[in-house]
Order: C-alpha cells, then sequence, then structure tokens
C-alpha cells in the first residue's frame, strides 16, 4: 500500500475545513508557520490521495504539493493551488 506525503498551505482559519473533511484518513503530522499562513505537512495512503485533494479544491486558497524523492533530490510537485503559493514557494529545500 502506498502512501503519498502532501506539504498543505492554507491560512490558519480555514486549516479546519480541510481538516474536518479529511481527520478520519489523514495524518495531519506537523504544522510550521509560512508568513501569514501555515504549512502542514500530511499523509494519506493511496486509496484516499484523490479524495484528499479533491477536499483540498473545494476549499479556498489551499495549495497542496507533493513531496518526491527524499534528501537532496526531494522536490514538490503541485496538485491544487497557484504556482508559488505553497511551501516550495519560500525558495526553501526541505522542511526544516
Amino acid at each position: 500500500m502506498s502512501v503519498h506525503a502532501f506539504l498543505v498551505t492554507v491560512d490558519p482559519g480555514q486549516k479546519f475545513a480541510l481538516w474536518a473533511q479529511s481527520a478520519i484518513y489523514a495524518n495531519w503530522i506537523e504544522g510550521r508557520e509560512n508568513g501569514s499562513r501555515e504549512t502542514w505537512q500530511v499523509m494519506v495512503f493511496d486509496k484516499q490521495a484523490a479524495g484528499f485533494l479533491d477536499a483540498a479544491r473545494a476549499v479556498d486558497g489551499v495549495t497542496v504539493e507533493e513531496i518526491e524523492g527524499a534528501g537532496a533530490a526531494e522536490s514538490y510537485l503541485l496538485r491544487v493551488g497557484e504556482p508559488g503559493s505553497g511551501w516550495a514557494g519560500r525558495g526553501d529545500s526541505a522542511l526544516p
């Protein structure tokens, strides 16, 4: 069974709209400040990934990037939102 690692960037007030839709199957691991927003690492099993992304699209202002690779080869694939609006838009190469 495959697991997807997502970085979810959202306004703190909007975070609970997505969390409420996904808490039963998504593991919200850790959040960090990202300017006026927050970025959360969220793990989702493959069979729930499409539903999670659909739920994210339904919440205004959410950006979801999928973590691919690890270490120096780590990259962020934009799944929901506008380019440059998520964690990768900060210019960071990895979560601190």
